[in-house]
This record gives C-alpha cells, structure tokens and sequence, in this order.
C-alpha cells in the first residue's frame, strides 16, 4: 500500500511516517482492495482549540472514497483514533459486500435469475438508483450552490466558469449555508468550504 503523507503547520518527521505507516496499515488485513492511502497531519493555531492535533485519512476501496478525520491534544492519539475509524468503516463496507455477494449467489442459485418483480418487499434490494440528465452549464460556485437549493439537492456537479473543470458543491451544514467544493486537481490537499 501506498502511503501520501502531507503536513499542515506541522513537521512530517520519519518518527510520524513510521507511525502513520504502521497504524493505517493494519487495514490491509481487511480489505486487499486499497491500493493507496492519503493522509494529513496538521496542528490547529488557535489557541482556543483543545484537540488542536487533526488528522485525517482518504483512501479508496474498490473504486469506494472512505474518509475518517480525529483531533486530539497529541498527534499520535489523533492518529489512532482515526485508525480505529477508518477500519470501522473498511470492515463495514466489506461486511456488506460480501453479505451482498452472498445473497446474490444464494437468489440466484435457488430460482435461477434474479427477477425483481418475484421477489417480497423482505426480498428486494433496498438501494435503488434514479438517473436524472441534467446539462451541464459554466456556472461560479455561488450560481451552483443557488441551483443545488433550488433543486433541493445534497450536492451537484457543474463545470467552473473560471477554470473550465468539472467540480462538485455538497452541503456541509444547511442550517449555517456552509458548502464545500471538490476541485479534481492532485494539487490541492483539501476541499475549500465556503459560506453563502
């Protein structure tokens, strides 16, 4: 596996990549999908933040973006406690997988295709997908937060008028209007949350 290790206000010693390597690397005991690991160290400079030492983890499993962030007042508990997190979430992902795996193999086994329309409300997949086409138009990141209310979606892709890339505006917090923005570039170590 893979490790990207950056610093935020905080120097990267090999002490620390060590520590990081060894700790986030127990979740290739479950899951043998994760090829690469992301992960920033940094120390908060406001003096009124306790947990001031932030860590936080991106990988993906199987094509799955997982993400796990922990604060403490010491950047090696941080670290821990996002470890735990980030197996959490890797062992109930594949739990899930496999469970799913199963059923399909045992459906299919005892009546042949899966069909639908044969099975019980008990019996029927619970996740179902709806495709909607929408064009996508140059817009800024307020004209995509405006549209994403209007629809009244969690999230929307667009393509930046300054930049001309595809990005995608979610909401952070709806109450507070503060949005964040994914910028596809490998260049940039974090989403940019903004409030509108």
């Amino acid at each position: 596996m893979k490790f990207i290790i950056h610093g935020k206000n905080v120097e990267v010693t090999d002490a620390l990549r060590q520590y990081v390597e060894e700790k986030l690397g127990r979740a290739e005991r479950y899951s043998s999908h994760i090829l690469e690991m992301n992960v920033e160290l940094a120390i908060a400079k406001n003096p009124r933040i306790k947990n001031n030492q932030q860590v936080a983890v991106t990988t993906s499993v199987n094509g799955l973006m997982l993400r796990a962030e922990e604060s403490s007042v010491n950047m090696y508990a941080a670290i821990d406690l996002v470890a735990d997190k980030l197996e959490r979430q890797i062992k109930k992902y594949e739990n899930k997988r496999n469970n799913r795996h199963n059923q399909v193999k045992t459906s299919v086994a005892m009546s042949g295709p899966l069909d639908p329309s044969v099975l019980d409300d008990d019996e029927r997949p619970a996740r179902r997908i709806r495709n909607e086409r929408l064009a996508i138009k140059p817009m800024s990141a307020e004209e995509a937060a405006a549209q994403m209310e209007l629809l009244d979606y969690k999230f929307l892709l667009f393509k930046n008028a300054e930049s001309n890339e595809l990005n995608i505006i979610y909401v952070i917090n709806d109450k507070n209007h503060e949005y964040g923005l994914i910028i596809p570039d490998e260049s940039v170590d974090e989403a940019v949350v903004m409030k509108i």
